[in-house]
């Protein structure tokens, strides 16, 4: 096990894991990510996982459409 990181992220969440996920696409490679369970096991592991496209706020609608080219991206990388 690691005992130093230039990075330590707490929370293998949604928002933990998409941090490490995004920092070692950058090129950062002395990270690690600290959960006490299993990955997502927290409130993360309670959300239905749905990417609706409708919100009422333009800024979200756009999140939302990039979380879903990101999903297909990351998809697309795997297989």
């Amino acid at each position: 096990m690691k005992t130093h990181a230039q990075v330590a992220v707490i929370g293998g969440g949604a928002m933990g894991a998409s941090l490490i996920y995004h920092l070692t696409q950058l090129g950062w490679s002395d990270v690690v990510l600290i959960e006490k369970n299993e990955l997502t096991a927290g409130s993360t592991w309670h959300a239905a996982g749905l990417c609706t496209h409708y919100a009422h706020n333009i800024t979200i609608m756009n999140l939302r459409a990039h979380s879903v080219k990101l999903y297909k991206s990351i998809l697309e990388e795997e297989t």
